[in-house]
């Protein structure tokens, strides 16, 4: 009938006629079909006609196919009939199906269908009991072999020797058995293949995973909790409170901290297993939250001084009674400021090109290192007239890059050293070792403080800020090098020259 039912709710979603559609279908289905719409209403019954438009009223049955349920109920439809079993299923636009049969035939066939298995059941046994007293010689080995063979298959050993060759239902009865056997390899054979397949991914994960059984003993941990938990069977003291909370049944979440590492914990019940713990080292994700605060700390203490300085003298020019030569003053003081503003914001937009749009910087060709090497001495020496540079690059010596982004790196290398080498001589040489090329760009000024070598290449940091500021810097030059370097597949590093510092640039050899 629940067959019945959805083959209804199938024809119904193509016809436009329900009170037609059921006449035809409860014909060929045997019972009594009534479809009711979404409003309550009858919109078609196959033994009364006239209830179309009726409400069906209080269905019980009808009440759970509309959530969705196949709904079943047994009661009079009407006074005058026996007690119909009825069946509703769900249809489309919220209808609701019901099909609806005499209790009676429901009992009939049960009854009928008891007395045929009782009466076989009855005959089989008779047979087995003459078959059995029959054969009983004859069965003895075969079922000894198989007996034998079931031992083996129960031992986990597959290897079993073929069936006895023996003829009627022990034949067949050995060659099942043998058959499933060989079932049996496959399925291990599965199962253990999707074990081991479970154990890789269970091992490769990311995040670190503990299964925990019902008495706090470690069941289960993954390589990436190893370093957290470590490999006993007790877990850290600080996530007992969410494992005992997961083992009650509730879902906990804290971070803390775990061997100096920052881990976000999550603990889940597993019902009777258990419970299951999930962590997430997010150490990284904070550094980068702190390198985050320190960057928007730097950036509004690099914009406050030159803002606060052109809203001063903007105001002091607003109020008026300035006269000329001060309002001038007053004027290239701002305008000052402004292009230090400017740079500053030049140099981060140079920043979020080459770190957060790496297919902007370009494709990498061939270039040759001299012509770059001597382009930016001459420029540094246009500006600085006074500049000592010396250039040693073979003529021939070519790098993967794009000459945009070395002209910038070479020239600010450059200009660095003059600016910060107390007017020292600058050199520039490069040397190819094996497939890469080293350029280094030295100077014989007071150099770079021991533990300072990284913290050079970050945003806004500066040795000696004060300086920095007096010559124009914005503190991104060395941030903005490091970034156009690994782009072009390349890294950059600063040596102790001894007197002066080093900057070490290794690039890929044309």
């Amino acid at each position: 009938m629940i067959r019945q039912g959805r083959g209804v709710a199938e024809w119904l979603k193509n016809a436009d006629h329900p009170d037609r559609l059921v006449l035809r279908l409860a014909a060929v289905t045997g019972t009594r079909i009534t479809i009711i719409g979404a409003d309550g209403l009858v919109q078609g019954d196959s033994l009364e006609p006239f209830t179309v438009g009726r409400p069906v009223g209080d269905a019980w049955e009808v009440s759970q196919a509309r959530r969705g349920a196949v709904g079943k109920a047994i009661r009079t439809l009407r006074d005058d009939e026996p007690p119909q079993y009825l069946v509703a299923v769900p249809a489309d636009l919220n209808r609701v199906v019901r099909l609806a049969v005499p209790l009676d035939d429901v009992l009939e066939t049960r009854a009928r269908m008891r007395n045929r298995l009782l009466v076989g059941g009855g005959f089989g046994f008779v047979g087995c009991l003459v078959l059995s007293w029959i054969f009983i010689r004859a069965l003895t080995r075969p079922l000894q072999a198989m007996t034998q063979g079931a031992e083996k298959l129960a031992r986990g050993d597959y290897e079993v020797p073929p069936p006895i060759d023996s003829g009627g239902e022990l034949g067949v009865l050995a060659r099942a058995m043998n058959r499933m056997t060989s079932e049996v390899r496959i399925r291990v054979g599965e199962l253990t293949e999707q074990r081991d397949l479970l154990s890789v991914v269970f091992g490769g994960l990311v995040e670190g995973v503990v299964v925990i059984k019902r008495d706090g003993g470690v069941v289960l941990v993954n390589d990436a909790a190893k370093p957290l938990v470590g490999e006993g069977a007790e877990l850290p003291a600080r996530l007992a409170p969410l494992v005992t909370r997961a083992l009650a049944g509730e879902q906990a979440d804290a971070e803390l901290e775990l061997v100096g590492r920052a881990v976000r914990a999550s603990a889940r019940p597993l019902g009777d297993p258990g419970a299951i713990v999930v962590l997430y080292d997010v150490t990284r994700l904070r550094s980068l939250e702190a390198v985050r605060r320190e960057f928007l700390s730097n950036a509004a203490h690099e914009l406050r001084t030159p803002v606060t300085s052109i809203s001063g003298y903007a105001e002091t020019l607003l109020g008026g009674g300035v006269d000329h030569e001060t309002s001038q003053e007053f004027l290239t003081t701002i305008h000052r400021n402004a292009q230090r503003i400017a740079a500053l914001v030049a140099d981060l937009l140079v920043l979020d090109t080459l770190e957060g749009r790496a297919e902007r910087v370009g494709t990498r060709t061939p270039i040759v290192l001299a012509q770059v090497a001597g382009d930016a001495a001459r420029t540094a020496k246009g500006v600085i007239p006074g500049a000592r540079i010396e250039v040693d690059v073979a003529a021939g010596l070519a790098v993967l890059g794009t000459r945009e982004g070395l002209d910038h790196i070479i020239q600010n290398l450059v200009d660095n050293a003059i600016k910060y080498g107390n007017d020292t001589e600058v050199t520039v040489r490069a040397r190819q070792i094996g497939k890469r090329v080293q350029l280094t760009i030295s100077d014989r000024g007071p150099g770079i403080p021991a533990g300072h070598e990284d913290r050079v290449f970050e945003r806004f940091y500066r040795l000696d800020a004060g300086r920095s500021r007096d010559q124009g810097g914005s503190g991104l030059g060395l941030a903005i090098v490091k970034s156009q370097i690994e782009s072009i597949g390349g890294r950059v590093w600063v040596e102790h020259a001894e007197p002066g510092a080093r900057f070490v640039v290794e690039l890929d050899a044309a």
